[in-house]
């Protein structure tokens, strides 16, 4: 029988995949089922074979043919016997009772001086051997009838032609002679006998191997039922492992593999889809709690990826742009679960790293090469046999660069991961640059006015002093007014805001990029920079009362000019509080995005109008 082993492509069935296993019944699935005829069949023809025995003995009594009926008898015995227990397996045993038979036939006649009714112990045989079903058994016995009366009539003709009397001893028959046409009408009836008995046994044989193969049909099918449903058991569990051995003919273990195959293809969609979604929203979790610390940021991303995907060893390198050559330096490392702080400099296009950085596009390698990075651990160093390299990019905005390795090849969803998380991890870490600069500045800038504080406070104190002093205040004011205008010149911008969103004062930077001039920003309320729409909206509302809670914000956000014009700024709202720690105000720093958003809309529009 033909099997298909698992995997199989699932395909659509038709009538002429499939043929009846149970048309063609092999000999060793027929054996069992004559084995229990030939059973059967010893009951009997072994009784019959001891009858003919005792028989042979009996008739010894009329004729004193004691040694024949002893001797001839035993032989018969031993030869059925004997070939039975050489011969055990196959139909050796049957031929040879059909040849005893035969021989106790002729003993019998000799026994009784020819007596015609001693013929018809062949027949009582006949009938015996059919029980066997084998339409082959009779010919021994035919071929030693035939040979037997031939042999026999011809020389008791001759004795009674010669009048010799030995030959007359045959006793063949009580007749004189037997003339040519009695022994064609008597060989002929015993060979329609025999014929007849043959197409009997031959019609039970078929009979039996018909039944033999329905039988066998139905507890296949039985058995190939009982697998299927355990099949269909096991996938409403779940498990799609099971081992399933397929026969030509099953249609239902066609269609259970096919459905199988669909649902094993659609759970591992899923499980990778889920994979994908699961690592997505635990990456933004931890860019949420992390995005205002770069170097914190770095290593739990790196921590995570490296742990989630079961690689070994991994890192991210970010960009560092502030002086006059950039270079990407390592931020995060993570190996073996234990943090390595070692600081690693790549400059563009240095190693695969800076390679990846110059063409911003990932580079996945199989075969990493000799020394380029070790795995250590307990056991010795190794090197990884899988390495990926993902740039992470945004809109063509590349931060920083990303490299994990592995001694397992990365699947296709998990790389799929690495890209996905890549542009949200690029966005933090440029918020986290821009806020660790605003940081910076408004550090700077708390410091001196908490120094211009101080100095005032010592003015008051020191009233008598004054003019002592005075000089050194107005140098303090001039070094003080020269910072303030270099954050004027510098181009970011500054606006205070009581607690309720009145603007209180704004520097030159500011009243020039929102094209107001400070009397007229004066007094009013930061609504007039947003849209009304948005002035009036909950989202406004909740944004101000954000600050009176002492909550920051920063990000881009898109304003309106005296003018009307659109103005994309970046902005950070830092909460001004009083000696108690309580909100009093909002100071927000600006820098000015309008040139850069306006040149990625351009090209974005180009972009549009070409893929048109």
């Amino acid at each position: 029988m033909a099997v298909s082993s698992l995997p199989i492509q699932p395909k659509r069935l038709t009538s002429l995949t499939f043929f009846n296993v149970m048309d063609m019944a092999t000999q060793e699935q027929l054996k069992p089922f004559f084995k229990k005829i030939y059973s059967q069949s010893a009951q009997v023809i072994e009784p019959l074979i001891f009858g003919y025995f005792v028989f042979g003995i009996f008739l010894s009594f009329f004729y004193d043919t004691y040694m024949v009926g002893v001797g001839v008898g035993l032989s018969c015995l031993a030869l059925y016997f004997g070939t039975k227990l050489f011969f055990k397996e196959g139909r050796a045993h049957q031929y040879m009772a059909s040849l005893v038979f035969g021989i106790f036939m002729a003993q019998f006649i000799y026994q009784m001086h020819g007596l015609f009714e001693m013929h018809f112990t062949a027949f009582i045989a006949i009938i015996a051997l059919i029980t066997y079903q084998n339409k082959y058994a009779f010919i021994p016995q035919l071929l030693f009838v035939v040979i037997h009366h031939a042999l026999f009539a011809y020389i008791q003709y001759s004795g009674v032609v010669n009048g010799n009397e030995a030959y007359r001893q045959i006793y063949f028959t009580q007749l004189e002679y037997m003339d040519f046409q009695t022994f064609l009408f008597h060989a002929g009836l015993y060979a329609a006998g025999v014929a007849l008995a043959a197409i009997y046994a031959h019609n039970l044989e078929q009979n039996t191997i018909r039944n033999a193969g329905n039988i066998i049909k139905l507890k296949e099918s039985e058995e190939r039922t009982l697998v299927n449903i355990n099949l269909a058991n096991d996938m409403a569990q779940g498990d799609f492992s099971t081992t399933y051995e397929l026969r030509k003919g099953d249609k239902m273990g066609y269609a259970l593999l096919n459905m199988r195959d669909s649902l094993q293809q659609s759970t591992a969609r899923e499980r990778q889809e889920k994979f994908i979604n699961v690592g997505i929203t635990e990456i933004s979790e931890i860019i949420k709690n992390h995005s205002e610390h770069l170097d914190q940021l770095a290593y739990e991303v790196i921590a995570y990826l490296t742990k989630y995907l079961q690689a070994n060893q991994g890192g991210i390198f970010i960009l560092m742009d502030e002086g006059s050559e950039p270079y990407l330096e390592l931020k995060g490392c993570y190996a073996y679960n234990r943090k390595k702080f070692t600081e690693k400099r790549i400059a563009p296009g240095q190693g695969l790293v800076g390679q990846c950085y110059l063409e911003k596009d990932t580079i996945h390698l199989k075969k990493v090469p000799q020394h380029y990075t070790t795995i250590t651990s307990g056991l010795g160093e190794a090197t990884p046999d899988n390495l990926i390299i993902i740039p992470l990019m945004n809109d063509q905005n590349i931060q920083g660069v990303l490299e994990i390795a592995s001694f397992n090849e990365f699947s296709e969803h998990e790389i799929e991961l690495l890209k996905r998380v890549s542009s949200n991890i690029t966005a933090t870490i440029n918020s986290a640059k821009v806020n660790a600069k605003t940081m910076l500045l408004y550090e700077q800038s708390q410091e001196q006015t908490e120094q211009m504080r101080a100095q005032e406070e010592e003015m008051r104190q020191s009233m008598e002093e004054l003019s002592s002093i005075q000089e050194e205040v107005e140098r303090n004011a001039r070094e003080f007014e020269r910072r303030l205008g270099a954050i004027n010149n510098s181009g970011i911008g500054s606006v205070e805001f009581d607690i309720n969103g009145i603007i209180v004062d704004a520097n030159d930077a500011f009243c020039k990029l929102m094209k107001y001039s400070k009397e007229e920003l004066k007094g009013y309320h930061h609504r007039i920079f947003v849209d009304p729409e948005y002035a009036q909206s909950k989202e406004y509302e909740k944004f101000w009362k954000d600050f009176s809670k002492g909550i920051m914000h920063h990000g881009e956000y898109k304003r309106y000019n005296k003018l009307g014009q659109e103005v994309y700024l970046y902005g950070a709202y830092s909460v001004l509080r009083d000696s108690n720690e309580n909100p009093i105000g909002v100071l927000k720093f600006v820098t000015d995005l309008t040139p850069y958003v306006k040149e990625k809309q351009v090209s974005q529009h180009h972009k549009e109008v070409l893929q048109k």
